[in-house]
C-alpha cells in the first residue's frame, strides 16, 4: 500500500537546541536546557505547542526526546532530524584494515596508523555518502512510533558535505528512501543560497529545505542577498530557521520578516522561546504576520 506523503508544514517547532550547538548565548543556551532537563517539561512543551497550532515537531533522535514522548499517550507528528549519529564515525575503525596498523613483531605502530588513516579520508568522504547515511536514517526513525513520523530531515552537516562534494545522486537517493518510507524529506542547510542555486539544474526536488532567514542575515550564506534572491525565483518550499538571529531581533519581528520574503514556512527553535504555547499560538493567530 502506497503510503499517503503528508503537506510540508508552514509552522515547526525545533528541539534540536537541546542536544547541539545554537547561535545564542552560552547563559541563554544552559537556561533553556535546564527549563527542559526533565522528561515531563519537554512532554508537556511538546504537547502545548502542538495543541495551538504547530503543525510538526523537528527533533533528533536523541535519548532526551525519546524519554518524553513515551511520557505521553497520544501521538505527535514528528519530523526526524538524522542522521544523528556522524558520518566521520566511520572513520575511527576498520576492521578490514585492522592488521595494517600493526608493525612487523605484531605490535600497534602510529606511523602505519597514520598512513591507513589518510588512506581512509577520502574513502569515507569522497565515496558514496548515501550508502553511509541511508542506513543511519533507518535505523534512528526505528526508535519512534511508524504513526508519529512525518517525515525526515537531513541535517546541514550532511547536506553541505553532499552539497560541497558536488553528489546530486546523494540527494535523489535520499528522496526516494525517505518518501517511500517517512513521509516528506528535508534538507537543513548552512549555505541555503548556495543550495537553492544548485538543486534546480540537478534536477533535485526536495520537498523542503531549511535554513537560517533573518532581518540581520545571520548566518545567511553566501549573504542575505543571494539567499533572498533564490528563495524568491526558486520553486522548493524554503522553511526559514534562525529567526531571531542569534537573539538579536524578536521572534515576532523575524517571523514577520521571513514570512514577507516569501518562505513557505518558519521553524521556530526552543532556545527561542521564553513561552512555547503563548507565542507560538501568536503566530499561528497572525499576529507576527
Amino acid at each position: 500500500m502506497k503510503r499517503m506523503v503528508p503537506e510540508v508544514p508552514k509552522l515547526l517547532l525545533g528541539v534540536s537546541s537541546l542536544g547541539q550547538p545554537v547561535r545564542t548565548t552560552r547563559d541563554r543556551h544552559l537556561e533553556v536546557a535546564s527549563r527542559f532537563k526533565e522528561p515531563e517539561s519537554l512532554a508537556v512543551a511538546l504537547v502545548k505547542a502542538v495543541a495551538v497550532g504547530a503543525e510538526a515537531l523537528v527533533v533528533p533522535p536523541t535519548n532526551d526526546v525519546r524519554l518524553a514522548l513515551a511520557e505521553l499517550k497520544k501521538e505527535l507528528p514528528l519530523i526526524v532530524r538524522t542522521p544523528h549519529t556522524p558520518v566521520a564515525d566511520d572513520l575511527r575503525w576498520e576492521p578490514a584494515l585492522a592488521l595494517e596498523y600493526l608493525d612487523e613483531n605484531g605490535s600497534w605502530s602510529p606511523s602505519r596508523a597514520g598512513a591507513v588513516a589518510m588512506r581512509l579520508m577520502p574513502l569515507s568522504m569522497a565515496a558514496d555518502l548515501a550508502s553511509r547515511v541511508l542506513p543511519r536514517i533507518e535505523r534512528e526513525c526505528a526508535t519512534f512510533s511508524a504513526k508519529s513520523l512525518r517525515g525526515v530531515m537531513v541535517p546541514a552537516a550532511v547536506t553541505d558535505l553532499a552539497l560541497a562534494a558536488n553528489q546530486p545522486r546523494f540527494f535523489e537517493r535520499v528522496l526516494k528512501f525517505g518518501r517511500a518510507k517517512f513521509g516528506v524529506v528535508g534538507f537543513e542547510t548552512r549555505n541555503l543560497g548556495h543550495l537553492l542555486l544548485r538543486i534546480g539544474p540537478w534536477g533535485v526536488a526536495p520537498d523542503f529545505v531549511m535554513g537560517p532567514v533573518n532581518p540581520r542575515g545571520v548566518g545567511m550564506m553566501p549573504d542575505a542577498e543571494h539567499v533572498l534572491a533564490e528563495i524568491k525565483t526558486s520553486t522548493v518550499k524554503v522553511i526559514a530557521c534562525e529567526l531571531r538571529a542569534g537573539g538579536r531581533v524578536t521572534l515576532e519581528e523575524g517571523v514577520r520578516y521571513a514570512r514577507h520574503k516569501g518562505v513557505w514556512g518558519v521553524c521556530a527553535e526552543l532556545v527561542e522561546l521564553d513561552d512555547v504555547p503563548k507565542e507560538l499560538k501568536a503566530l499561528v493567530q497572525g499576529k507576527a504576520a
